[in-house]
């Protein structure tokens, strides 16, 4: 009995020691502030401010609330209403630093940087521990600047390796107004990264976060829209290793063929340097264009590839600094010719023959359409072939402006492996000048009468030899004998008419 009895009251002196241990830890939470701010900024990486009161909350389970956070870093200012930490009680008494937290939860939080406004109403981390995957669920709402409010919900697992503050995000769900699909990644701060550009309100990437640290990902979307339309199983793929950046996407039922785009990012260079290439396969090209809002008839299945490269970090920047060459192919189909139709009747007003033209269709039944675009910041090159007919255009398009200034070349063949454009024989094999001005969207398009003019002279004075025998050809076939020379006479006087205009 006296063994028990000692015993017992042993217990009981055990028990009010560590009741009054915990009294003393919880009598005034806010003298752990310092230490508390320093345990996050250990583990979180960033500096961090607890403006309000710690609270604790006994049971159930233990709990330590703290209100008013704010942290600016990396030219993101954050803000958290309230951050609740739930604790191992038995090891309560230890230094803060070893305290073990088993959950997290986090109330009205604000991420604000150049790109937007990212809103956390709740999140909150179960079962915490090292290395060790935990169960995360929150709901966020993502305000890019200028656009509408994005609802996302995520649900998945998320660990963290204390050591290296390696972050895991594993089959992790999640959802927003645009897309839905599930993602994996794993991200890491870099050692010593390299230092960055001042940030702009402008900018299009976060180059201080690109440099400070590694990641990659996969996200695997059932399905995202994009400006009202809906593309199904998108694969995208991330990876970055201090500031050398990839983004990989792939749409394989993208407007009845697939698309690919692979996005290279080079942020280590100032200006920051980006490489785009599009690959498009079997695409309805009429879809597209109505996607793009653009109003031009033209039904094929277009292949489209090429290199595209941008320099800086603004829109304006890039923009102003676009290079690179692609290649399209429009298979078979119809587009629409009537500005071509259009232009052409006027040249052909000149010879007084105009009706073989006039003929022609407006949407035009083609065999081949292919073509080269290459760019040079605001001067572009294109050839392109249209069954009999080759068009070089070169010339400036201003993209901030949406202003172009373009010489467009037009050559018809007669090449009987095409289809032909029937006019006045004159005309085939003859550079036809057409000068476009304007927007994109809606150009001013008309004939170059100077460039005209010049070809009328060259026909009629014989410095076009090809020209000047098919003149021949007509006035020995049209014109009676007796009046031939005179005819012969008068094209040379006009011809030089023309070049002294």
């Amino acid at each position: 009995m006296r063994v028990l009895r000692f015993v017992l009251i042993a217990l009981v002196i055990v028990l009010i020691v560590g009741v009054a241990g915990v009294l003393v830890v919880l009598q005034d939470a806010n003298r752990f502030k310092p230490q508390l701010e320093s345990l996050i900024a250990t583990h979180a990486g960033v500096p961090l401010e607890i403006g309000g009161d710690l609270q604790w909350r006994l049971w159930p389970p233990l709990s330590l609330t703290a209100s008013e956070l704010s942290t600016e870093h990396q030219g993101q200012s954050w803000q958290v209403e309230r951050l609740t930490l739930q604790l191992d009680a038995l090891k309560l008494l230890r230094d803060p630093q070893q305290w073990q937290v088993e959950s997290l939860t986090v109330n009205d939080a604000t991420l604000r940087d150049a790109s937007g406004v990212l809103e956390v109403h709740t999140a909150r981390l179960e079962d915490l521990a090292p290395r060790q995957p935990a169960p995360l669920d929150a709901e966020l709402t993502y305000t890019a600047d200028g656009q509408a409010p994005r609802p996302v919900q995520v649900s998945g697992s998320l660990s963290v390796d204390p050591d290296s503050l390696a972050l895991t995000l594993a089959d992790t769900r999640v959802q927003t107004s645009d897309a839905e699909g599930t993602c994996r990644a794993q991200a890491a701060p870099v050692n010593d990264p390299a230092p960055a550009p001042p940030a702009g309100d402008e900018d299009v990437i976060p180059v201080e976060l690109f440099l400070s640290f590694d990641w990659t990902g996969e996200c695997l979307l059932d399905w995202v829209q994009v400006a009202d339309r809906r593309f199904e199983a998108v694969t995208v793929t991330l990876a970055n290793q201090s500031g050398d950046s990839r983004i990989d996407v792939e749409a394989p039922r993208f407007f009845g063929g697939s698309a690919v785009i692979d996005l290279a990012i080079d942020a280590r260079r100032n200006p920051v340097t980006w490489t785009v290439v599009p690959t498009l396969t079997g695409v309805d090209s009429q879809e597209l264009l109505r996607w793009l809002d653009q109003r031009f008839a033209w039904a094929a299945p277009l292949a489209y590839g090429g290199t595209l490269r941008f320099e800086g970090n603004t829109p304006e920047a890039m923009l102003a600094s676009l290079s690179g060459e692609t290649h399209f192919d429009g298979g078979q189909g119809s587009i629409d010719i009537s500005a071509v139709k259009a232009r052409l009747l006027e040249l052909a007003a000149l010879f007084n023959e105009g009706e073989r033209i006039a003929r022609w269709p407006e949407t035009w039944q083609y065999q081949r359409l292919v073509g080269d675009w290459r760019i040079e910041r605001q001067h572009h090159v294109l050839d392109l072939a249209l069954d009999n007919l080759q068009v070089s255009a070169q010339g400036d398009y201003a993209a901030g402006d949406d202003q172009m200034d373009m010489l467009v070349e037009l050559v018809f063949g007669n090449d009987p492996d095409w289809p032909v454009f029937e006019m006045n024989p004159l005309l085939y094999d003859v550079p036809i000048p057409i000068r476009c001005r304007g927007a994109v969207s809606s150009p001013s398009c008309r004939l170059d009468e100077a460039a005209a003019q010049r070809i009328a002279a060259r026909a009629l004075s014989g410095e076009d030899s090809e020209l000047r025998a098919k003149l021949e050809e007509k006035i020995d076939r049209e014109v009676p004998e007796e009046y031939r020379d005179a005819a012969r006479s008068l094209l040379d006087a006009l011809g030089g008419a023309l070049k002294r205009n």
